[in-house]
């Protein structure tokens, strides 16, 4: 009997991992979890069969203050729902490829069958950081906290409440919409961010990565050298604390 997509979404689910912490971008609050969430997006140009989409859901986001704010232009604190987007590409029911939010939907990872990262027969792990911060992939365990986050089919009417920021306790509110469409209708683009309009902030990452890769191609002028260095040591601090995320971190064209 030939597999079915529920069972490799099941197989393959993603597993994630917290870490206590007392630093407050790696500590989250894990009875937050509100579920792993699946759909699958068949592919039209077949360079791949299907994309199961996995969206990590927390009740509520928390954040605490930093250099980001200045450029989302959000308050330091907190408000409902929370979205982690993880995408896994398969090709004859074995998983090729992962794309993933490493940051604030604005700096986006990708990791193939080939790199190690991605498990071919078990499920590949990942560490969630302060929820909205987004994802790093997690080749040992030990000392992180494993989120209980079994698989959902994730139905249209509850993505439609998503849409329209339905929040856990049955009312609605603005900020608690999840923002992503268009890449979550087509997931076969090339996936640089996960947002559909691309904010300052995102700018700013990809910056501080080309500068990091030595393929600086992104203009200074709309920040002031001040904001770059701040923004540089805080993902120098809290994102590339290990050098081989820049090996799958994606760079923008422009």
């Amino acid at each position: 009997m030939a597999t079915t997509h529920e069972d490799l979404a099941h197989t393959f689910a993603p597993l994630l991992y917290y870490k206590e912490s007392l630093n407050p971008f790696e500590d989250i609050t894990p009875e937050d979890m509100g579920g792993l969430y699946w759909q699958v997006i068949e592919d039209p140009v077949e360079e791949t069969d299907f994309c199961i989409q996995y969206i990590a859901y927390f009740r509520y986001q928390h954040w605490t203050p930093s250099i980001f704010d200045r450029f989302s232009g959000k308050l330091p604190g907190e408000h409902p729902n929370d979205y982690v987007p993880i995408f896994l590409y398969f090709k004859n029911e074995e998983p090729v490829k992962a794309v993933f939010d490493i940051c604030h939907y604005e700096a986006v990872g990708t990791i193939t069958a080939s790199s190690g990262l991605l498990p071919q027969n078990s499920r590949h792990k990942l560490h969630v950081r302060n929820f909205y911060r987004g994802l790093l992939p997690l080749e040992d365990e030990r000392g992180y906290n494993l989120l209980q986050a079994g698989p959902i089919s994730l139905s249209r009417e509850q993505l439609t409440y998503w849409w329209n920021g339905r929040t856990p306790d049955g009312t609605y509110d603005d900020k608690a919409k999840l923002i992503i469409k268009e890449k979550l209708n087509n997931p076969f683009q090339v996936m640089t961010t996960f947002r559909d309009n691309t904010g300052s902030l995102g700018r700013v990452f990809d910056l501080i990565f080309k500068l990091k890769k030595g393929g600086w191609t992104v203009s200074l002028s709309e920040f002031s050298p001040e904001d770059i260095d701040a923004v540089e040591e805080f993902v120098e601090q809290n994102i590339l604390e290990k050098s081989e995320v820049l090996d799958y971190v994606t760079l923008r064209q422009h």
